[in-house]
This record gives C-alpha cells, sequence and structure tokens, in this order.
C-alpha cells in the first residue's frame, strides 16, 4: 500500500467531520498521545450504566488519526463496553496485520493495510488504545 492510497475521499471525509469533535456533558475521559509524531487526542464518553450514550474527542493531529478517531466514535456510540471491547480489539488486531473478524470491524476494513505502514499503525491506533484503556478501566471500577 502507498500512502497517498490512505488518503481517499472517505477518510479525508471522516478526518474534516466534525460531528463527534466537540466537548460534550461526560462522566469519563482519557487523554492520548503519540510522541513520536505529536498526535493528541482527549476522548469523552457519557456513560449510562455500561452503554456509552455518547462519545467525542477533541485534539489534533495527521489526517489519519483524525479520521480514525471520527470512526471510533461512529462504531462505539450506543454500544455496551463489552461490544465496544470487542469492535476496539478486532480493529487493534487488523491495525497490526493479524487475522480479525471482518464483520466487527465493519467499515473500519478499509484500514485494513496500515499494518504495511508501521509509521502510520501508530496515528490510527492511538484513539484506540486510548478507548480501551478507558473503558477496560470503567469495567474493572464496575466489576470490583
Amino acid at each position: 500500500m502507498k500512502l497517498e492510497d490512505l488518503y481517499g475521499d472517505v477518510i479525508i471525509d471522516y478526518a474534516k467531520n466534525t460531528k463527534f469533535k466537540k466537548h460534550i456533558e461526560h462522566n469519563h475521559e482519557a487523554h492520548g498521545k503519540n510522541t513520536s509524531c505529536g498526535d493528541e487526542i482527549e476522548l469523552e464518553f457519557n456513560l449510562n450504566g455500561d452503554i456509552i450514550k455518547d462519545i467525542s474527542y477533541t485534539g489534533h493531529g495527521c489526517i489519519i488519526s483524525q479520521a480514525s478517531t471520527a470512526m471510533l466514535c461512529e462504531a462505539l456510540k450506543g454500544k455496551n463496553i463489552n461490544s465496544a471491547l470487542n469492535i476496539i480489539n478486532e480493529v487493534i488486531k487488523m491495525s497490526r496485520g493479524e487475522t480479525f473478524d471482518k464483520k466487527t470491524v465493519d467499515s473500519l476494513e478499509m484500514f485494513e493495510d496500515i499494518s504495511t505502514l508501521p509509521m502510520r499503525v501508530k496515528c490510527f491506533s492511538l484513539s484506540w488504545h486510548t478507548a480501551e484503556e478507558k473503558l477496560t478501566e470503567v469495567k474493572e471500577n464496575d466489576e470490583s
């Protein structure tokens, strides 16, 4: 995969889409930073029990990190924590070039070849790792 192939219309549209790029009333937040390139995001979650009632982000970064974060918000909104963690797990496996469930990953499959571009994997997966850490923490706290 060539780097320029990543910048298709859909990815550009997601990167420019401000539907999820805003502050919301939230009860959980998570900060992620890619120190190798400077991408930085803040995820805000409004959870009702274990349901992600709303999710948003703020921050800055390359087109890949911004598009990926917008797609994360779209994929996780309305899901329960277990379903969200399953989606996250499959997307992270995909980004590593591992076998993944295409049905679970859904439209994010357009990033399947990101694993061939190691520097872009970090940009792509920043929000996914950030969400995974926060949602795992919330789940563990709720179980204890």
